[in-house]
């Protein structure tokens, strides 16, 4: 069966309404601000100039400094790109599954669930069905481990809580969603999250409160590996009701 397209898109989606929205803030701050940040680049230019007689260069120079120090204020901010990346490293993930499709595997990704949340990716094989939650974690040195006490799931100095308990709560909605259209089939979701970028553990994978975290590129092998569960008219029939009860994101 072929991989249905669309990874990522509702992430790139949201980043481009974003970064609308901030270039607009940005142009209405940049119009207001202009004037006084000229103004007062101006006046440090002749007080400079009058104070250092003879070195009209250096009065320039800080009038330079001033005015890009200001127009630096104007970066795209980190919470707007956040989203671009979190599309890239879904669509990484996306490719990474792609031979899984060719050995008969149902690959959907982008998917909607309740109001407002998406389903990253979900795979349905003959190892049953995942929902794999893909994070494109970059920070130079960050590395995805446990505490020692294997109470907490650290992504560098950031504790991962609030992203365990959005799993277990997607895999929940999702169970629910599944059992209303195949009562007859026990389902036993498997949560994955899928680490673009940052080394998981010492081996490349980890298991926190029942999820699965690897590193994306050995995603395709550990769910080759794991046990055979589902024979292909069912894996027929459990992605056709995945692709019925969860449609795209748009």
């Amino acid at each position: 069966m072929a991989t249905r397209p669309g990874a990522g898109q509702s992430a790139a989606g949201e980043y481009r309404r974003r970064l609308r929205s901030w270039r607009t803030a940005s142009r209405r701050r940049f119009l207001r601000g202009l004037p006084a940040v000229l103004l007062l680049a101006g006046a440090l230019d002749w007080w400079i100039a009058r104070h250092t007689p003879g070195a009209p260069l250096y009065g320039h120079a800080a009038a330079l400094a001033v005015l890009l120090a200001w127009t630096g204020t104007f970066a795209t901010p980190q919470h707007v790109r956040a989203w671009r990346s979190g599309a890239e490293g879904e669509r990484r993930t996306s490719r990474t599954l792609r031979p899984l499709s060719r050995r008969g595997a149902v690959i959907l990704h982008d998917r909607a669930i309740g109001r407002s949340a998406n389903l990253d990716h979900i795979a349905v094989g003959r190892w049953g069905i995942a929902y794999i939650d893909t994070k494109n974690w970059q920070a130079k040195g960050a590395r995805v481990v446990l505490s020692r006490d294997g109470a907490t799931l650290w992504y560098g100095t950031y504790a991962q809580n609030r992203t365990v308990s959005t799993v277990h709560w997607e895999v929940r909605q999702m169970t629910a969603a599944l059992r209303r259209q195949l009562d007859d089939l026990q389902l036993d979701i498997q949560p994955i999250i899928a680490v673009q970028g940052a080394p998981v553990g010492r081996r490349g994978i980890l298991t926190f409160d029942g999820i699965v975290i690897v590193e994306a590129p050995r995603l395709a092998r550990h769910l080759r590996r794991r046990r055979r569960i589902l024979t292909p008219d069912q894996i027929t029939r459990l992605g056709t009701a995945a692709e019925r009860a969860f449609p795209p994101k748009t």
